[in-house]
């Protein structure tokens, strides 16, 4: 299958221009909108890298329609994992490949209450799969920008491991920002779903959450082996990261 690379801030000029348009306003946009009580599931408070290297994913979407906001991870030097619907937005009807790429992508990793412990990144280049909305495929790996320090954005906030031959049937965590002001985290025990293309977790997040990590081991130091992309009246659905998504994280760590 093929892979699409799509450049974003390729200059320091247009990130300083990105930054500024979320942090002089775009960031507390998007706040007035998230729930401060009645969580779906309970906020995460027991730290650990999880809590460092999980963040929100800021967008304005290509097709005009507003800005938004997905969860997302570092995983690698220089890379966060992200679902793709989060970076592309489709029209009705329209082939994978016709979607529009979103414009102004800003990462906050440790978002809460409005801003992140340490500032926010710029993306460089997404990699994904042409393909993305065969199930399986909605995955994408975001090559950053580093922050204004020049130092990378694993210096600042550490790294998630990540795997790519994970089986699932142990306890999962799943952490996302389902348009809360802080991560939430809920669990339990995880299933194949669209033949092995896809992992369940029988937890439910909503909107917002696209992207989020599911997690294998330690809730708090563990393994990102699926990204949640979907959800029904009982379960959430990740697409698991298998060989395709290696060679995305691959190129875009050294590509």
């Amino acid at each position: 299958m093929s892979i699409v690379v799509h450049d974003g801030a390729t200059t320091s000029e247009r990130s300083r221009v990105i930054e500024a348009r979320w942090t002089g306003g775009g960031v507390a946009e998007i706040a007035r909108q998230d729930a401060k009580g009645d969580l779906v599931q309970p906020a995460w408070t027991n730290g650990g890298t999880i809590a460092r290297t999980v963040g929100r994913l800021y967008a304005t979407s290509g097709a005009g329609g507003g800005s938004g906001a997905c969860t997302a991870t570092v995983v690698g030097v220089r890379t966060v994992v992200t679902a793709a619907h989060c970076v592309r937005t489709s029209a009705e009807g329209a082939s994978a490949r016709a979607a529009a790429w979103d414009q102004d992508l800003f990462f906050v990793p440790g978002y809460e209450g409005g801003a992140g412990p340490d500032g926010g990144f710029t993306v460089r280049r997404v990699r994904m799969a042409e393909d993305w909305q065969v199930d399986g495929r909605d995955v994408a790996m975001l090559e950053m920008n580093p922050g204004a320090d020049g130092r990378n954005v694993s210096d600042v906030v550490g790294v998630q491991p990540i795997s790519f031959t994970s089986e699932p049937g142990a306890s999962t965590h799943f952490f996302g920002y389902p348009y809360t002001d802080r991560v939430l985290h809920c669990s339990g025990v995880s299933t194949w779903a669209a033949g092995k293309a896809m992992v369940r977790v029988p937890c439910l997040m909503g909107m917002g959450s696209s992207g989020g990590p599911y997690l294998l081991g330690d809730p708090a130091e563990g393994s990102v082996v699926a990204v949640n992309v979907s959800g029904d009246a009982e379960n959430s659905y990740g697409t698991a990261l298998g060989a395709f998504a290696q060679n995305l994280y691959q190129q875009s760590e050294h590509g």
